[in-house]
């Protein structure tokens, strides 16, 4: 992947509100870690939900395709994937500047 495509994922996947608390949960995991990503997500993707089907059809698609997870499609489980170091520092800026960002942001 050239560095242009590379960026142009990164911030594809950062755009979104919804991956952005995904990616900030998974990196309070351990990187071998599985977790149903509800638990990341609790409060907003209940199943039966739209919410849950925007997860399940666009978000947890988006963030598999750039190698930030590792998506189980069948059970909903989600660990860091194999591209997630690229974008862990980031996600750890996001959270050390969270109350500079605007609200809702994170």
């Amino acid at each position: 992947m050239s560095e242009e495509n590379t960026w142009n994922t990164l911030f594809e996947c950062l755009q979104a509100q919804p991956r952005r608390r995904l990616l900030t949960g998974l990196a309070a995991c351990q990187p071998t870690e599985t977790v149903h990503f509800t638990e990341l997500r609790a409060d907003e993707s209940a199943p039966g939900t739209p919410i849950h089907a925007e997860y399940v059809h666009n978000h947890l698609p988006r963030l598999a395709a750039a190698g930030y997870i590792v998506w189980d499609e069948q059970t909903h489980e989600v660990s860091q994937g194999p591209q997630f170091a690229e974008i862990e520092p980031f996600i750890e800026l996001i959270q050390t500047h969270s109350e500079r960002l605007p609200d809702g942001w994170v």
